[in-house]
């Protein structure tokens, strides 16, 4: 049987373009993201690490209108997808993560970013473009962040 972990992405969309950072460990191009802890929803963890890993404050962007109203029973806003996604660490060894997957924008217009993201338009994406990672090599980003990062784009235009 194979190892679970849920956790939580954001499509962070900021005129127009969405964040990305080299990823060590995965070493892929992704958006910011981790692992839910413990006494955290979904919508908790992707607004911490994206506090955590890229430095500013979001809101997460709900397009479904499928929030009920109880009297006793909080709901929160779906994720846009549930992605499975197979992970290989040195110290965990292969496991899963079950990754919800959001779109947010920044709270306000003026942020700093921290070092090590880059901002990637549509176009870019589109053509598959790749960026120099940390180790001096060129990759585009993989297709899931690809595909959803455009969709980010589209949903959120601003």
């Amino acid at each position: 049987m194979i190892i679970k972990h849920f956790t939580s992405t954001v499509f962070v969309v900021f005129k127009n373009k969405i964040f990305l950072h080299w990823h060590a460990k995965v070493k892929e191009w992704l958006p910011p993201g981790g692992h839910i802890e413990l006494n955290e929803d979904p919508i908790e963890t992707a607004i911490r690490e994206t506090i955590e890993e890229l430095g500013i404050e979001i809101q997460i962007v709900n397009r479904k209108s499928n929030l009920f109203k109880f009297d006793d029973v909080d709901s929160i806003p779906s994720p846009e997808t549930i992605l499975l996604e197979e992970v290989v660490d040195q110290t965990k060894g292969k496991h899963l993560h079950i990754d919800m997957i959001y779109y947010g924008k920044p709270i306000k217009d003026n942020i700093n970013i921290k070092d090590g993201w880059i901002l990637v338009d549509k176009k870019s994406l589109l053509e598959k473009k790749e960026f120099m990672t940390p180790e001096n090599n060129f990759q585009a980003p993989p297709q899931d962040v690809i595909l959803l990062g455009l969709d980010a784009i589209t949903q959120l235009r601003n």
